[in-house]
């Protein structure tokens, strides 16, 4: 027994030794899928449009206030300029939207409330001066009720209601995770046991006497150590750049075990099929449809979802969703209960059906 522990011990620390010294080799899918949430912040999660707005007061200081408001809205570019200047700037593109502030703003009738005015906005369609249009209304109403204390006869009282909000990156970050657990613990996994099979790794292994359900062990054991670094460091990257609502802890854990899964998955496929070449299809095969099924979990009609509901792509949807809306690790147990019957079934099918040959 001792010798077969230190054996499992000896292959799983030589197959992290290989690794580390081919890193691209066995991290070129992971090391993407961080240089996709760098692109991902760079692009999609910087400031909005920004408008460039050109005023006309034609008061006598008396929209100051309006004024400054106004340039406190990261939205816009504030200028003033001449009513000529300004519709000139509009009509060759210098500016994406005109606000004239009439000669009666700010002024008062013989009772003391403010004399109504409307401010006089053109833009140019198409522009970011149409998008922020509402930014433009948000920041005049606040001017209404801060500075006149004016409240108009219909308006609303928004208050945040205290849950976990979602952003574009929690729907991003578990289907970038997942596509890295199927990619490197299924297609990865079947394409280095083809490769060893094509070498002769397996042959001269065989020679040392160990027995194919250690070696899978200690292979399945170094992979699964691989991808939880990978996942961990998709993670952590994802919550330096972007501000996750995630339960990140949960999240790690439900895919830690999907990795098994997967894992066990593409090294029973590379042990069943006896050609290298086969092996790498069918595991793309496999893989492919169960991100599609991943990606339209939800769609899927319902007598096709009462069948893939007991796939280990179902649990890991069904887990990441649970923790899209708020659960922990405590609420995905189901779940995790789950993959790791699945992760026990694929690795013993793993250990059953490989041949060294």
């Amino acid at each position: 027994m001792s010798k077969q522990v230190r054996a499992y011990a000896s292959l799983t620390a030589a197959n992290l030794k290989m690794y580390l010294r081919n890193p691209v080799a066995s991290s070129s899918l992971f090391l993407a899928l961080i240089v996709l949430l760098v692109l991902y912040k760079v692009v999609f999660d910087g400031p909005g449009p920004r408008a460039k707005l050109v005023i006309v007061d034609a008061t006598s200081g008396s929209a100051a206030v309006l004024v400054q408001d106004l340039r406190a809205v990261q939205a816009f570019d504030v200028t003033e300029a001449s009513p000529q200047v300004a519709k000139a700037q509009l009509t060759e593109g210098a500016a994406d939207l005109e606000v004239v502030i009439p000669a009666g703003f700010g002024q008062r009738d013989t009772s003391g409330r403010p004399v109504p005015v409307q401010l006089e906005v053109t833009y140019r369609p198409g522009t970011a001066g149409e998008t922020t249009l509402a930014q433009l209304k948000a920041t005049v109403d606040g001017y209404d009720e801060s500075v006149l204390h004016e409240v108009p006869a219909v308006s609303i009282a928004a208050a945040p209601l205290h849950i976990r909000s979602a952003g574009p990156i929690d729907f991003l970050l578990p289907g970038i995770v997942a596509f890295n657990i199927i990619g490197s613990g299924l297609m990865v996994a079947a394409g280095t046991f083809s490769s060893y099979k094509s070498t002769g790794v397996l042959r001269r292994l065989k020679a040392t006497g160990i027995s194919p359900s250690i070696f899978v062990l200690s292979h399945a054991s170094s992979s699964f150590v691989l991808g939880a670094i990978q996942t961990a460091a998709i993670l952590v990257a994802a919550g330096l750049l972007f501000n996750v609502h995630l339960d990140l802890a949960a999240l790690f854990v439900l895919r830690v075990l999907a990795y098994l899964v997967f894992l066990g998955v593409g090294l029973a496929i590379s042990g069943w099929i006896k050609d290298p070449q086969r092996a790498t299809a069918v595991s793309q095969s496999v893989a492919f449809p169960l991100i599609f099924i991943a990606l339209l979990s939800s769609a899927l009609p319902s007598g096709i979802s009462e069948v893939t509901r007991y796939l280990p792509v179902s649990y890991v949807t069904d887990g990441i969703q649970q923790i899209g809306q708020g659960a922990s690790l405590g609420g995905v147990e189901p779940d995790l209960v789950a993959l790791v019957l699945w992760a026990a079934v694929a690795l013993a099918a793993a250990g059953r059906v490989f041949r060294w040959e």
